[in-house]
């Protein structure tokens, strides 16, 4: 049996039950966040708490007890027998439920807060082998730095992904590459690695933020540019980066091979010294 939490309490999942006037619901509003359980500890918990006090932040709305939730988030691992396998730890926060109106609730209501565990079997065929990605359009919203649960045009645009037979889609903004549906997106270009700055174009991935550090640590050049579709046909290597896929190389875009077609060099170093760093951790 499958047990989550919900507002303050332990339950089977299936006894949970959401108003059908949650904001969530009626209005996506609401942020979330996931984080990658390695057998033994949480990746980066700090970095994942505070991007959700920062989405919390950017949509006003406050949870008291947030500094509380990795205490929660372990609960939910012992409760699901989940310590010694690859996991992931979802949480979901809503404005709560109201009678449907645009406006925030007045006086506001209770959140809705709602996390849960599964396992994960990581896909080490994709992860070293590579994958294919789409070029599309980026027609999410504005806020892309807010971690929203309005994820339509993402998902209508990994489906397209999936459909060309291909595991992601990287997004075109006004001719700079911005990031994926689900995923930031780093290329090599001239032996520099390009990814798109912090700015409310792009998410601020919790694997980017660690990616970048072990480029510096490496001695890997960096460049904090938005990479020009234009300039595709000049990078070497290109890869994603995300909580469930780590470092995943992609080796074509819209069926064009991306350098060899395989995964070069800098993409290899930076998954050796990840795999490094998870060995590390776990001791």
């Amino acid at each position: 049996m499958d047990i989550a939490y919900f507002n303050g309490n332990f339950l089977p999942k299936d006894d949970i039950k959401i108003s059908p006037d949650d904001r969530g619901f009626l209005f996506a509003d609401g942020i979330y966040e996931v984080i990658r359980w390695y057998e033994g500890f949480f990746f980066d918990m700090e970095g994942h708490m505070l991007r959700l006090k920062r989405s919390m932040k950017e949509i006003r709305i406050s949870w008291p007890e947030a500094d509380a939730y990795p205490s929660v988030a372990y609960e939910l691992i012992v409760r699901n027998n989940l310590q010694n396998t690859p996991s992931l730890i979802y949480l979901q926060i809503t404005r709560g439920a109201a009678t449907r109106s645009h406006a925030f609730p007045s006086p506001a209501v209770n959140l809705t807060v709602y996390s849960f565990a599964k396992g994960l079997r990581p896909d080490k065929e994709k992860t070293s082998a590579g994958i294919g990605a789409i070029l599309r359009k980026d027609i999410r919203w504005s806020r892309c730095d807010i971690k929203s649960v309005s994820l339509l045009p993402n998902i209508l645009s990994f489906q397209e992904a999936m459909d060309a037979g291909c595991h992601e889609c990287i997004f075109v903004k006004d001719g700079l590459i911005t990031e994926c549906a689900h995923s930031n997106v780093f290329f090599v270009i001239d032996g520099v690695l390009h990814t798109h700055p912090e700015s409310e174009d792009i998410l601020s991935g919790i694997t980017r933020k660690n990616v970048l550090h072990l480029a510096h640590d490496a001695g890997i050049p960096v460049s904090l540019t938005a990479v020009p579709e234009t300039r595709l046909k000049d990078i070497s290597e290109a890869f994603i980066t995300n909580t469930s896929l780590e470092i995943t190389p992609v080796i074509s875009i819209d069926n064009k091979k991306v350098g060899d077609g395989k995964p070069g060099p800098v993409t290899r170093l930076l998954r050796e010294k990840f795999d490094a760093e998870i060995r590390a951790f776990k001791g």
